[in-house]
């Protein structure tokens, strides 16, 4: 083994506290921290208070969130490379790997910074498209989630760059039976329901109005819907879904990772919409470690995430109905195989172990 990769600590610069919301980019963080073999590694993340814990094998300090916390983020930073004999810094966090002293060796890009800003219309848009090429300018290299996410960046080099998709974190959990078998799915679905599963943060990109007009119109069919997630839009559709009466479709807030392992396995079909700012399409590929057929907008990242483009439909109603009733005819097929072969936590581990090994 390479002795360099060997005493090299990697630190993962993040945001948020695991002990306190472990979602999105501390179920990365947690997965990659594996793809090096060090025993203890760093993560450094803003918090509410100065704080030092551990978790696995991260040796988690928070920095309190303040007028000061770049100050003291550095002045860490330079701590810990005192400290160690060699570290490789990886990042997650934009502002992090902008203003900070040392040069971070690889920036995981999830969705790029000027992208997502244009596409809400933001006024200041254009201050993000000089912040993200001043980023590109901080980091040696550049780790997309996609081909999508590399081609929505203003990255424009051919070299320092890797592509290496998303893996869930949910697979470890099921294997260890990690779920609450028990789970009663309220409300109570009528006998024979084709039970749609959706996970989506309550916001414009995830098109729930889409949902509830598909449930409207779908009232008097088999199919009923449950969404989980929240947002800062979850009131408003919850507010329209029960003026518009409807029974067949529940928003289900926040769902713990034992309950959602257990909203995967009862449901008979996962549904993903989208309309911008998909980097990849995580819930995709959870649907598949559940051996579910999934359908998804033909949008962003999701054609390279789906099994088959048979299903993927169009931003309507109608193409959805029709992709509804194409899955009703496919709830057996590869799904957990193709899982296991191109998204797995092997797989994905395996790619990012080289990838390290060769940059350290």
């Amino acid at each position: 083994m390479n002795q360099s990769f060997k005493n090299t600590k990697v630190v993962y610069l993040g945001f948020n506290n695991m002990l306190k919301h472990k979602r999105g980019v501390e179920n990365v963080i947690d997965f990659q921290s594996k793809a090096s073999v060090s025993a203890i590694n760093y993560y450094i993340h803003w918090d509410d208070t100065t704080s030092v814990y551990k978790y696995k094998g991260l040796l988690c300090i928070g920095i309190k969130s303040n007028f000061l916390k770049f100050f003291v983020f550095n002045w860490l930073m330079i701590r810990i490379k005192r400290r160690e004999k060699s570290i490789f810094i990886h990042s997650h966090n934009t502002l992090m790997s902008m203003f900070g002293i040392l040069q971070t060796h690889l920036f995981t890009v999830h969705d790029a910074l000027y992208y997502q800003h244009k596409a809400i219309k933001h006024t200041l848009k254009n201050i993000f498209y000089v912040l993200e090429l001043y980023l590109y300018m901080r980091v040696n290299d550049v780790h997309f989630i996609s081909k999508y996410s590399k081609k929505m960046s203003l990255f424009s080099g051919n070299e320092n760059f890797v592509i290496i998709p998303n893996t869930s974190h949910l697979e470890s959990a099921k294997m260890m039976g990690n779920s609450k078998k028990n789970l009663s799915l309220k409300p109570e679905f009528k006998p024979g329901a084709i039970k749609i599963f959706t996970v989506r943060s309550m916001e414009e990109r995830a098109r729930i109005d889409l949902l509830i007009e598909l449930a409207q119109q779908l009232k008097h069919t088999d199919f009923e819907f449950f969404i989980a997630g929240k947002g800062p839009l979850y009131d408003f559709y919850k507010n329209q879904i029960e003026s518009l009466s409807l029974k067949n479709i529940r928003l289900l807030g926040y769902v713990s990772d034992a309950d959602l392992m257990e909203y995967y396995s009862k449901c008979d079909i996962v549904l993903i919409p989208a309309a911008y700012a998909e980097g990849f399409g995580l819930p995709i590929i959870e649907g598949y470690l559940f051996n579910k057929p999934v359908i998804a907008s033909n949008r962003c990242a999701i054609p390279e995430v789906i099994i088959s483009k048979e299903f993927l439909f169009e931003n309507t109603v109608d193409s959805i109905i029709e992709k509804l009733n194409f899955a009703k005819l496919k709830l057996n097929g590869p799904y957990r195989a193709f899982y296991d072969n191109t998204f797995s936590n092997a797989h994905i581990l395996s790619q990012l172990n080289a990838f390290y090994k060769n940059r350290m």
